[in-house]
């Protein structure tokens, strides 16, 4: 065979062969090329780092944080959007030189300021910061949130006298009871969807921050009187609260109008850093303490096992009640002598005792000795009151009416193991 033919025969061979290792070389192409080195802008954080609500005028503070970037940031665009417009508005440009590095966040930030426009009230607000590279690529990151009422509102709702009785001239130390409602109609969030909307009338209002209380008496210049925190404790709201006052009337004449004025405040981002408003009351003319009648000197004896006839005291008229009297006209008792103590009693019903300190006998009134007796808990409001001492001061409130008395104890004489005579000094209206 001639090498001619021999080639011939070979030629599908080599074809065939020449096929197969074109085609081992297009598998071994890589599958991707790079057509560009540039990278998008590198941020290391999705939250801007807003609250829910804004009042307009306030200054919302965008953080942007950067991490390494392969090209350069050339600018930062601060876009807003404010509900029903379809477009949004470029509020701010600001170059990219301004990020500066943070030692407590470990990366480049910047924070840019943004004042909020004149808005409806819950209406949806988008602040879009739209970060461009040198390299032509851009980052968005977008944050909403609602818009708030800045100003919070402050209504009287009631005021009740809590020492004096309905009709009752009111004189310094009297308390009154001032319901206000803040914020009527408030809300705290907007309940986004799919929740329901808010009723018609709902106002979405900035977080109460403070209750400020302030007093004028007569002529004399208004002055703070009281600040509580809102709440007292716990996470502060914007939403409707009601308030709860007790307030001693301040020292005055007969005659002197008290004033009372109460300021809601909340905290605004912008100048000055509060908003306020305030509802003044209806003034109070003060009256004239009610003097008591002239002191009454008396004595309890208690005799035997049973206290005898002269253990008990009826304080509307002053006179003993025997021991097979009705317990409904003993109205201070001794009842027991035991243990070398002595213990008073409260039979007559709604007759109640209540230890007062000394201070409270030599110029007692009926306001003052019924301030006291109201300011006490309702645990130190007992029937009986036990180690009865020389100089114990005790108020009592007889058989559940407005009537008081105040009664010092003189002197305590110990004449046997049981029997006890115990010297009293008695106030009375």
């Amino acid at each position: 065979m001639t090498n001619q033919q021999y080639f011939l025969r070979l030629m599908p061979v080599l074809a065939v062969a020449g096929g197969l290792l074109a085609s081992c070389q297009k598998n071994d192409e890589r599958p991707y090329a790079v057509s560009s080195e540039d990278r998008y802008p590198t941020l290391l954080s999705n939250s801007l780092g807003v609250a829910t609500k804004y009042a307009p005028g306030e200054t919302v503070p965008l953080e942007l944080q950067f991490a390494g970037q392969s090209a350069s940031i050339q600018e930062i665009r601060v876009f807003q959007r404010i509900e029903p417009a379809p477009d949004s508005t470029v509020v701010q440009t600001l170059p990219g030189r301004q990020a500066a590095y943070s030692r407590r966040k470990f990366a480049d930030t910047l924070v840019v300021n943004v004042v909020l426009p004149s808005a409806p009230n819950q209406a949806r607000v988008r602040f879009s910061a739209v970060v461009v590279s040198q390299n032509g690529l851009t980052k968005t990151r977008a944050v909403p949130f609602r818009v708030a009422e800045a100003t919070p509102t402050v209504r009287v709702v009631s005021a009740t006298n809590l020492t004096a009785p309905a009709g009752a001239p009111l004189v310094t130390n009297d308390v009154v009871r001032y319901s206000l409602l803040l914020n009527e109609n408030g809300i705290n969030l907007y309940p986004e969807r799919p929740a329901a909307p808010p009723t018609a009338t709902a106002v979405l209002f900035n977080n109460l921050d403070s209750l400020i209380t302030y007093v004028r008496v007569g002529g004399a210049p208004e002055r703070r009187f009281a600040r509580q925190r809102l709440p007292l404790a716990g996470t502060q709201t914007g939403a409707a609260t009601s308030v709860t006052l007790n307030l001693a009337l301040p020292t005055g004449s007969a005659g002197q109008n008290v004033v009372f004025r109460f300021e809601a405040k909340s905290r605004y981002l912008g100048t000055p850093s509060f908003r306020a408003s305030s509802v003044t009351a209806a003034p109070i003319t003060l009256g004239s303490p009610t003097a008591l009648a002239t002191t009454q000197a008396r004595v309890l004896t208690y005799t035997g096992a049973t206290g005898g006839d002269l253990a008990a005291l009826d304080l509307t008229t002053f006179t003993p009640v025997a021991a097979a009297g009705p317990a409904t006209s003993k109205d201070l008792v001794i009842s027991s002598t035991g243990g070398n103590a002595v213990q008073f009693q409260a039979l007559s019903t709604g007759t109640r005792l209540v230890r007062a300190t000394a201070a409270a006998y030599p110029s007692a009134t009926l306001n003052s000795i019924r301030q006291a007796y109201t300011a006490a808990a309702a645990t130190a409001q007992v029937s009986t009151l036990d180690n009865i001492v020389v100089g114990d001061v005790l108020i009592l409130k007889l058989r559940g009416q407005d009537q008081y008395v105040v009664v010092q104890v003189a002197g305590i004489n110990r004449t046997s193991a049981t029997d006890v005579t115990v010297s009293l000094n008695i106030k009375a209206q």
